[in-house]
């Protein structure tokens, strides 16, 4: 009974696991992709099990995150099961089933595209399609699945303690805490900052493009002290900024929303800038991931044995995607959260004139604003450094290879804007519910 219970639940409530399905699934296919490279390359080592159990902590670490998200946002449902007489091992249980059969999709969906995936590469990019076979994909499935219950059994002992520990008072008046706002008279001096360490960082960039190499070679290495600089003084500068204008309260903050914007950014001041900066780097990461793998599977490319080439440069991809997949999961959870907590908010605009068109078209754009600003540094870092670094390979590489840098960019743009677009649609989804909207309601 408390399984078919799970399956209905799991069904009613497919719009809430979005989020998780996304990230499971991708992780899981990413897993797929580097077990199956491996096997085929015949890499047998620390680096063949090295990307699947950074991808094994990724998914405890996200899923752990996910799993708080998704008991919050059944805390009532969960009380009226314990109101009703359900035990709380009955209730773990019947939560862990829903979990189980939304990850079993996951983990057949993720080994299924994974392996189309990885097919692909050995016959476009690796040249190995003689080497393609079923006894490869059920090696690289039985290595997947290894992973899959390791993540999965540590998420079921942590839900198991989550739920044991509910109290039916805990879970009715459950409310959700806004951090006080710090102060951002500061951000005068956080921009001063910000000037000095980017005309560093400037300097130090250009120093490594046009001088001789026994001069730029020590500055390679002390380069990301300001660059790490530059992101945090700059979110801080940023963020204090629009706080002190919050507080200012210009005339032009009353037209447009433009005053509700700054509000929603600055009412975690603190997190929202610890997590802005983290993101931010994990972004840069990825980019530099993207680029040094696209550079390692380049035919031109002769720095070490074809195959061990090859596999690095498909485990920078896969580090790339695990790091774009961590900074979207992260800000749409976060996001969504917000968006459920300013739920009530969001609702009394349509009694004070606000169209529900309006109120959509207010949700998409603090959506696609908090989805971006992460973005921010880590593109204009981007912008004015690929230029100078794509000049300095092109003195180092083949002319073959010229321009693989601004090439490698344009494709991982093109990666970041597919990952934008969908996770845009998840969090529209699912707030929508939340905040009430929908296409054929009503306001008066």
């Amino acid at each position: 009974m408390y399984f078919k219970l799970s399956i209905r639940n799991a069904k009613r409530s497919i719009v809430n696991y979005l989020l998780y399905i996304t990230t499971m699934t991708t992780l899981l296919s990413i897993m797929e992709v580097s077990n199956c490279i491996a096997i085929v390359g015949k890499q047998v080592g620390f680096q063949t099990i090295s990307l699947p159990i950074l991808i094994t902590v990724f998914l405890v670490i996200l899923v752990r995150y996910i799993d708080s998200f998704m008991l919050k946002q059944r805390a009532k449902e969960f009380a009226n099961y314990l109101l009703l007489g359900m035990e709380k091992s009955k209730l773990s249980y019947m939560f862990l089933c829903e979990f189980l059969i939304i990850g079993a999709a996951c983990f057949i969906a993720g080994v299924l595209i994974g392996f189309g995936i990885s097919a692909a590469l050995c016959i476009a990019v690796l040249h190995k399609e003689n080497e393609i076979n079923m006894s490869l994909f059920g090696w690289s499935i039985l290595q997947t699945f290894f992973c899959f219950c390791l993540a999965e059994c540590l998420g079921a002992f942590r839900k198991k303690r989550m739920i044991d520990k509910l109290q039916i008072r805990e879970l009715v008046y459950e409310k959700d805490r806004n951090q006080k706002s710090g102060n951002g008279s500061t951000y005068k001096g956080w921009g001063i900052a910000f000037m000095i360490d980017l005309l560093c960082l400037t300097g130090l960039l250009v120093a490594i493009v046009f001088l001789p190499e026994y001069i730029a070679s020590p500055i390679i290495s002390i380069i990301v002290i300001p660059l790490l600089g530059s992101i945090f003084i700059f979110y801080k500068w940023l963020f204090g900024y629009l706080y002190a204008i919050r507080q200012e309260k210009p005339n032009f903050l009353y037209h447009k929303n433009r005053l509700y914007m700054i509000g929603q950014i600055t009412s975690s001041l603190k997190t929202s800038a610890v997590i802005n900066i983290t993101l931010c780097i994990c972004l840069l990461f990825s980019a530099m991931s993207f680029f040094c793998g696209v550079i390692m599977l380049h035919p031109g490319t002769d720095l070490f044995n074809i195959d061990s080439q090859q596999w690095m440069g498909v485990l920078q991809i896969s580090l790339c995607l695990i790091f774009i997949v961590i900074y979207f999961s992260v800000l749409s959870l976060q996001q969504i959260v917000e968006l459920k907590r300013e739920s009530k908010s969001i609702k009394v605009m349509s009694y004070v004139g606000k169209s529900n068109k309006q109120i959509k078209e207010l949700v998409k754009k603090q959506i696609a604003c908090k989805l971006l600003m992460p973005m921010f540094m880590a593109f204009f870092i981007l912008l004015f450094s690929i230029p100078l670094a794509n000049l300095k390979l092109n003195l180092l590489l083949p002319a073959a290879m010229h321009n693989i840098l601004l090439m490698s960019a344009s494709c991982f743009a093109v990666c970041f804007l597919f990952f934008y677009v969908c996770y845009f649609f998840i969090v529209y989804t699912i707030s929508k519910q939340y905040i009430g909207i929908s296409n054929d309601r009503k306001h008066c």
